[in-house]
């Protein structure tokens, strides 16, 4: 979380919106190319290596039957990238050139293994020491606006050297086992289950990006992006409980304990609920004086980006519980796909009324639908099987609470302006209200969420 916000305005001044909204555009074209590439081999991967991680030639079997089926995949999906640059890409045609090196990416990627033997350290330390050295390597040779071909190759390569250093701990793992085509080609039709939700979230995180470009204007895609990169760093936060749970789940659930199952649920959306409430209030409430110093004033219509979209925090807390913590690790992916389709197709309608005449501020309002239709959704599918009724009292408070918090943070932003001093007022004197808040409530209930948890770290420190 912490490097990209040390390059994002590095970038920003430096490519200017056009630079950015050239990258991200060919970027959103490489998606597509990727997503058929790895036909939902990344959840499905995750989920398979999870079930069968106790038993070692059972382990090796999955790994290698389902990576084969990816190597094939992806050099297919490579060699028709280049194709499709060379005879249909006629702007920004050396950028998306250099954009082929996230598909050699793909095509070695291995992180959905580790992430099914929820070996995330490894996954997270790799991350870190790549990330680092790209961010140097940003600062070393990006200077100007031409160097956006120099920052393309950057960004590219960090991705392929990530991935390659993995394959140094797999063999801890596997070891090389005889594979027949048959047992390749048994993961096609599973991965194709996985595959239809990946082609909806694609419509609506991706195929935004590439409306803009073809519509508003390439500028128009670096205000909506670099809005949306700063959303997504928010959103590692909630998200990456999604992430770890998972293989959590899908183990818990082939073991046949149900029970243990829902109390994971329970305390996990308590959790993403108290996190992505002040997280959404706090981007809401601080985006109009962070934006200008942070990106730059060339940026600034990114804040009302930024401020629209924020409630996706909140509805992409549940919808990560529900979704990719409860229907995909048991196997309900009809309901799954559904909820994602039915938020593809609102956003698909909303930009194309919206994007025409307002820009980046209309891909804002799709994203937002999208995600308010996924999250209803999936609440219909689950209501019989989780009592959401337990979490509403809670979830009321911490709103209250946020609430309380958003408006300390407009009293701060109006009276002091623009600058990086507001911006740290804002997050500390935010956080403490928030907490303190939440607290009084939890004095007066008997719900002890923060309390406990303040329990133990004194129980921590004592030791």
């Amino acid at each position: 979380m912490a490097l990209p916000l040390i390059s994002v305005p590095y970038v920003s001044r430096v490519l200017k919106p056009e630079g950015v909204g050239t990258f991200a555009y060919t970027n959103s074209i490489v998606q597509y190319f990727l997503l058929f590439g790895m036909l939902g081999i990344g959840i499905y991967g995750n989920k398979m290596v999870a079930m069968a991680r106790d038993n070692k030639e059972q382990l090796s079997k999955t790994f290698f039957s389902i990576y084969l089926l990816q190597l094939l995949l992806t050099s297919i999906s490579l060699i028709g990238y280049l194709i499709f640059v060379m005879f249909f890409f006629h702007d920004y045609k050396l950028v998306a050139i250099l954009q082929v090196i996230a598909l050699f990416a793909a095509v070695i990627d291995c992180s959905w293994f580790f992430s099914g033997l929820e070996q995330f350290k490894k996954i997270v330390t790799r991350n870190v020491i790549v990330k680092i050295f790209s961010l140097i390597a940003i600062f070393m040779f990006v200077k100007n606006p031409d160097d956006l071909f120099l920052y393309t190759v950057i960004m590219g390569l960090s991705t392929f050297i990530g991935q390659l250093v993995m394959w140094l701990y797999v063999k801890e793992y596997v070891y090389l086992v005889r594979i027949k085509i048959r047992e390749v080609i048994e993961h096609i039709k599973p991965t194709l289950v996985y595959f239809l939700p990946q082609i909806a979230i694609q419509v609506y995180f991706v195929l935004n990006k590439t409306m803009l470009g073809i519509i508003s204007g390439i500028s128009e895609v670096g205000i909506y992006d670099y809005a949306d990169k700063i959303l997504k760093i928010a959103l590692a936060v909630v998200t990456s409980l999604g992430i770890v749970m998972l293989p959590r789940m899908a183990n818990t659930f082939a073991k046949g304990d149900i029970s243990k199952a829902n109390i994971y649920i329970t305390k996990s959306l308590e959790f993403s609920t108290l996190i992505a409430i002040p997280i959404m209030f706090g981007i809401a409430g601080a985006s109009k004086e962070f934006i200008p110093w942070f990106l730059g004033e060339e940026f600034n219509r990114s804040a009302s980006v930024l401020i629209i979209m924020s409630p996706a925090i909140f509805l992409m807390a549940w919808s990560g519980v529900f979704g990719t913590q409860y229907l995909v690790p048991l196997g309900k992916m009809k309901e799954y796909t559904n909820s994602l389709i039915m938020g593809a197709i609102i956003n698909l309608i909303i930009n194309f009324i919206l994007i025409k005449s307002y820009g980046a501020i209309g891909a804002a309002i799709g994203i937002l639908c999208a995600e308010l239709a996924v999250t209803l959704v999936q609440i219909f599918y689950i209501r019989d099987q989780i009592d959401i009724k337990k979490v509403v009292p809670k979830t009321l408070y911490y709103i209250i609470s946020g609430i309380i918090m958003f408006g300390s943070l407009r009293l701060i932003g109006e009276s002091l302006g623009a600058s990086i001093l507001t911006t740290i007022i804002q997050v500390l004197l935010g956080s403490i209200i928030y907490i303190s808040v939440v607290i009084i409530f939890e004095l007066y209930t008997k719900e002890r969420i923060i309390l406990t948890e303040i329990m133990k770290i004194k129980v921590r420190i004592k030791k």
